[in-house]
């Protein structure tokens, strides 16, 4: 009987896992024209299912990424907007703003810029998602920036919908 117990609780506990692990799954892709090794290991949106993002107004969400420079970074800067049909709109707030408070190195100590080439970081961003934003189907494009060089960029596909009622 102790045996049936043993494997009932070995049995639930990777399906607990597999489930976990599934659903912290983000539907990261590729920036045009870009082309990141690994990017859907290296990213994290919180909260994200298998096909879309759901940022609920009056949340926050956060964006978790490991990126490793291939030069070193003087300066680096969000760019993040929504694009619903053609139009970027900016997530306010965010774009624009530098990213060197967010970083850290892989053992969670800050890493204040310059970042030097070849070494791991650990960005992290938690940011609102406004009651004034429209609820609407959109891509969220997120790109960290060094003048003009790309550090790392992805797209997620995501849903901005309504609060819920208090």
């Amino acid at each position: 009987m102790k045996n049936v117990s043993s494997i009932v609780f070995v049995l639930a506990a990777v399906s607990i896992a597999l489930v976990w692990s599934d659903t912290n799954v983000t539907p990261a892709e590729q920036c045009e024209g870009q082309n990141f090794d690994d990017l859907r290991k290296r990213i994290q949106v919180i909260p994200c299912g298998r096909s879309s993002c759901k940022l609920q107004k009056g949340t926050n969400t956060t964006v978790v990424l490991k990126f490793k420079p291939e030069r070193e970074v003087k300066t680096l800067v969000n760019e993040v907007y929504a694009k619903i049909g053609n139009l970027p709109l900016p997530f306010l707030g965010v774009t624009g703003v530098s990213a060197c408070p967010q970083v850290t190195r892989v053992d969670g100590t800050p890493a204040p810029c310059p970042l030097a080439a070849g070494e791991e970081y650990v960005y992290t961003n938690v940011f609102p998602i406004e009651s004034f934003y429209p609820t609407v189907n959109l891509r969220v494009h997120w790109e960290l920036k060094d003048d003009e060089h790309s550090v790392i960029c992805f797209e997620v596909p995501a849903v901005i919908t309504a609060a819920k009622p208090k």
